[in-house]
């Protein structure tokens, strides 16, 4: 059989990526793993037993179209008491993993050539869905306190004086990915003014909002600071209570929904890892956050000790109070894509900086992430990425 005419037109367009991120390797400090020193193996056999006993009858069904109800309405009870902004369960879909939720409003809204605000660096798996889209990707200067919101209204308005109308304003906006930066709320503040200003709507991703580790309080989710429809919200439970559950979420306003029912939300995720974390966060949740916290302050601290000790004073890197990553800046002319395979070979995985950039540059750049390997093996793994990076002539 010869399939090759018989493909669809419609394919995603090509993105290329490192092969050196598939690649298996003991010290991965290239994926936002769940914490598995903390991992609730017990309390979810419990929970899963729990919640079968008291709905098992509806696995013999099919789910909602919008996901498990109770956790549509865990969800919003959370974001109104824990990110301020009161939400409607009808509003809510789930998704698999926070990437469902995005793949499918980017399904409903860009099509080749659509402006797209991204951070600075942005998280490398919307980004490659805003590539295969042919989504046209600018990034805006982003600092400590996040998107700079005056370089976003210029830029904004430069677009439309173009001709290009922009479709969407996508910010990681809490412990961002992979920069690990919060956005202020001053610049929150502004961005929905922004948004409401230019009709441009906000795709807020707070995937990381449950892992503060220390520092100062979150500020609220700009879902709650708009009152004219113009955020879209997305955020998970993979990081929290495992990828391989595959439970996330999205919040949208009605005439998105609409658009969304059409394509049916982009698939739901199992009805049963929803009823599982659904009852293991209704008994368990803020001991387990608590938890949480606690192994990440530890494996973070290890990675900034390791640091310290093995890289050079003329590299710099972020020391966040929250999330899962550090960020890591290289002497000007480093190569962080063409010594990755050396790294992989000495059996260290990390993400260097071009793969979180639409133009593939900034390749003195680099993510860490430390939610993976215990701070032992964080130790261990840094020195030897240290050696790889020096052999290499990436310290200068």
């Amino acid at each position: 059989m010869d399939y090759s005419g018989l493909f669809s037109s419609n394919m995603p367009l090509p993105v290329e990526m490192p092969v050196g991120l598939q690649a298996d390797t003991k010290y991965v400090f290239s994926v936002t793993y769940a914490d598995k020193g903390v991992f609730p193996t017990e309390g979810l056999i419990e929970s899963l037993s729990k919640v079968i006993r008291n709905e098992g009858t509806t696995l013999s069904q099919y789910p909602p179209p919008q996901g498990h109800l109770g956790m549509r309405e865990l969800i919003a009870g959370t974001l109104a008491t824990q990110r301020g902004a009161p939400t409607n369960p009808e509003s809510i879909f789930l998704s698999s993993g926070a990437g469902g939720a995005i793949g499918a409003i980017l399904d409903v809204f860009i099509d080749p050539g659509d402006v797209v605000f991204l951070e600075e660096f942005s998280y490398l798996g919307t980004l490659k869905m805003l590539l295969e889209r042919g989504a046209d990707v600018r990034h805006v200067p982003t600092d400590e306190n996040g998107m700079d919101t005056d370089a976003l209204d210029r830029m904004i308005g430069e677009a439309i004086a173009e001709g290009a109308k922009p479709k969407m304003i996508y910010t990681i906006s809490v412990y961002q990915n992979p920069m690990g930066v919060t956005l202020s709320y001053d610049r929150r503040r502004h961005m929905v003014e922004i948004a409401q200003k230019h009709g441009v709507p906000i795709f807020e991703n707070e995937s990381y909002a449950d892992f503060r580790i220390d520092g100062d309080p979150l500020p609220p989710a700009m879902l709650g600071m708009d009152d004219t429809d113009s955020v879209m919200y997305v955020s998970a439970y993979t990081k929290l209570m495992g990828c391989g559950l595959r439970l996330g979420y999205g919040v949208v306003p009605d005439p998105v929904k609409e658009s969304l029912q059409k394509i049916r939300f982009g698939g739901a995720p199992s009805h049963l890892a929803a009823m599982g974390v659904y009852q293991y966060l209704t008994d368990n949740r803020e001991e387990y956050i608590t938890d949480v916290a606690s192994s990440l302050r530890d494996s973070r601290d290890a990675m900034l000790g390791a640091l310290d000790r093995h890289f050079p004073s003329n590299t710099s890197w972020s020391k966040p109070d929250g999330g899962m990553m550090l960020w890591v800046e290289l002497p000007e002319g480093a190569d962080t894509l063409a010594a990755l395979p050396a790294a992989v070979e000495a059996d260290v995985k990390y993400n260097p900086g071009p793969v979180f950039r639409a133009e593939r540059d900034c390749a003195n750049f680099l993510r860490l992430t430390y939610s993976h390997n215990s701070p032992e093996e964080i130790g261990e793994g840094i020195e030897i990425l240290a050696d790889v990076f020096k052999r290499e002539g990436l310290f200068g």
